[in-house]
C-alpha cells in the first residue's frame, strides 16, 4: 500500500534531480565541490517530502495514489536555469477514488504546508550557527520555501488552485504565511528590496 512502483521510483529520482538543478542554479559557483555535494544531499529531501506528504496523505484518505513525471513540465523546469524567475513543476501525484473537494484540498495542502516547516525550522536552526554551515542551511530553507510559495500559487493544476476552490480563506491563510516567510527570509526578495532602499 505505501510501496513505490519502480515506474514511480524512477520519475521521483529524476524530478529530484531537476528540482536540485533548478535550485543551485544560480548560487552553484560560489561553493567548493564539497560544499555543492552537502547542499545536494540537503535539499533533495524537500522535494521528496512534498511530493510523498501528497501521496500518502491521499493513501491515507482511502485513495490510490502515485507521482508521474512529466518530462515536458521537468524540461521546462530545467530551461528556466536560463530564466529570472524559477519553475519547479517537473511532476505531480494524481491521486484517484471516492473524495471531496476538502480531501482534495487536504492532500494539495500538505505539500506547501511540509515545505514550509521545514523553512521555517531550517531557518531556526541556522540562526544558531556560525559559518558556512548558516550560509548551507540558509540556503536549504530558502529552496523549502522556493517550492511551497510556487505550489500555493493558485492557478492550473498547483496545489493552491485546489485549496482556493475548496475555501478561499484557508487559502489565503496558507498563502500569506508562504509568502511572508519567502519575502523576509534573509536570502528572500523582501529583504534585498529593503537593503537596496535603506542602504543603496
Amino acid at each position: 500500500m505505501f510501496s513505490l512502483t519502480k515506474r514511480e521510483t524512477t520519475g521521483l529520482i529524476i524530478g529530484t534531480i531537476v528540482f536540485v538543478v533548478v535550485e543551485i542554479s544560480t548560487f552553484w559557483q560560489d561553493f567548493n565541490l564539497l560544499e555543492l555535494i552537502i547542499l545536494v544531499i540537503l535539499i533533495s529531501p524537500l522535494f521528496l517530502l512534498h511530493e510523498l506528504g501528497h501521496k500518502y496523505t491521499a493513501i491515507y484518505n482511502d485513495m490510490t495514489s502515485e507521482f508521474y513525471l512529466d518530462q515536458n513540465a521537468a524540461l521546462l523546469s530545467l530551461f528556466s536555469v536560463f530564466l529570472p524567475l524559477k519553475i519547479i513543476a517537473p511532476g505531480v501525484v494524481l491521486s484517484s477514488g471516492y473524495h471531496t473537494p476538502k480531501i482534495e484540498a487536504r492532500i494539495a495542502m500538505i505539500g506547501p504546508l511540509i515545505n514550509t516547516f521545514l523553512s521555517g525550522f531550517l531557518l531556526i536552526i541556522s540562526s544558531f550557527i556560525i559559518d558556512d554551515w548558516r550560509i548551507i542551511l540558509s540556503i536549504v530553507s530558502k529552496a523549502s520555501s522556493d517550492i511551497a510559495l510556487f505550489n500555493i500559487l493558485p492557478f492550473f493544476v498547483l496545489d493552491g488552485a485546489k485549496v482556493y476552490r475548496w475555501n478561499k480563506l484557508v487559502f489565503w491563510t496558507i498563502f500569506l504565511i508562504v509568502i511572508i516567510i519567502w519575502s523576509f527570509h534573509p536570502l528572500g526578495l523582501g529583504i534585498r528590496i529593503l537593503e537596496s532602499v535603506f542602504y543603496g
